[in-house]
């Protein structure tokens, strides 16, 4: 059986969920989930074989809303487990998926109604070892944690750490887990009477300290990591990782050691031996719009204030780093 949860550690690395965008809207759809991860919901699309468990579970209304509210509770409690436990949870996870296979298809005929009573047994089972926040967050609807989590990184691990960030950004917390103070700051701003405001432009001076409202970020989130073209994406590309920038795949002297904040915005990065921001705004399309102060590498090759750099083709970034010299 599983064995008791730990104690949660508070979450601590990085970023906005839409790294790459001016607003958490903008974040990337969540894939399909893989039912090859234990404990997931079942993947219905593409259809399941004829007579297997899933597809009598992707069949019946019932039993895949049951399905999905067990594998809420199920992602609740891995997190809450320390990841030494995380193994054990993952065995009943399987074990769980062979009782199905073994008491809800006589003959080779898959029950969808003793489907949803399994299912729905393993969720309260699952509940029971939940803490708070995390069982406010497995007992939300399937469909509103969803619609939630479709605005953060689709990536359990990436997600929880977005979720603490903006936690600790708003004084609550840092769990982790999407309980109703915390969903409230994923949700979209209720609409205007008049409109939404627009987009603040940068400010006309590059600030020299984090302007208010913005929040510490000990590193670029993983979006960030990209490819962005100063000339052309078969050229040296910049991209911000870590820390700082980074040029053809080097580090750019004088910009390695950022301080980063950020807001819903922008990011405002602070150069270690002090000095005025240098500023980027994600664009919905996925480039990055340059603001406060140029890096004189990039400076050097055209780009001022305003310039929009293109995101290149996903490839992995290879950081290269010069060679120690030998000792004699």
């Amino acid at each position: 059986m599983i064995p008791p949860p730990r104690s949660l550690p508070a979450a601590a690395l990085v970023a906005f969920a839409a790294a790459c965008t001016p607003a958490l809207a903008q974040a990337p759809a969540q894939p399909q989930p893989d039912q090859s991860q234990p404990g997931a919901p079942a993947t219905c699309n593409p259809a399941p074989a004829a007579g297997t468990v899933a597809a009598a579970l992707c069949s019946d209304p019932a039993a895949r809303a049951s399905d999905r509210r067990r594998a809420g509770a199920y992602e609740a409690l891995r997190h809450q487990l320390h990841p030494a436990q995380r193994p054990g949870l993952e065995a009943d996870a399987r074990a769980f998926q062979a009782f199905l296979e073994t008491q809800c298809r006589p003959g080779g005929t898959a029950d969808a109604a003793c489907i949803a009573r399994a299912t729905a047994a393993k969720r309260e089972d699952l509940l029971r070892w939940l803490q708070p926040p995390a069982r406010e967050e497995a007992e939300r609807d399937p469909d509103a944690q969803a619609a939630l989590e479709s605005r953060l990184p689709a990536a359990p691990e990436a997600r929880r750490e977005v979720i603490a960030t903006l936690q600790r950004g708003a004084g609550l917390p840092a769990t982790g887990f999407l309980d109703a103070r915390t969903a409230a700051l994923v949700l979209p701003p209720a609409p205007q009477p008049t409109g939404a405001p627009p987009t603040q432009p940068p400010p006309a001076e590059p600030p020299t300290a984090p302007p208010p409202d913005t929040v510490w970020l000990p590193r670029f989130p993983a979006a960030l990591n990209a490819r962005y073209a100063v000339s052309d994406c078969g050229a040296p590309t910049a991209t911000w990782i870590g820390g700082g920038l980074y040029f053809g795949n080097r580090p750019v002297s004088g910009e390695t050691r950022y301080a980063i904040f950020a807001d819903e915005q922008r990011f405002y990065l602070f150069p270690a031996g002090g000095g005025p921001a240098r500023i980027l705004e994600g664009q919905t399309d996925g480039s990055m719009r340059l603001s406060g102060t140029i890096p004189p590498a990039l400076a050097s090759r055209g780009v001022t204030p305003g310039t929009v750099l293109r995101r290149c083709a996903e490839q992995p970034v290879r950081i290269e780093v010069a060679p120690r010299p030998r000792r004699r």
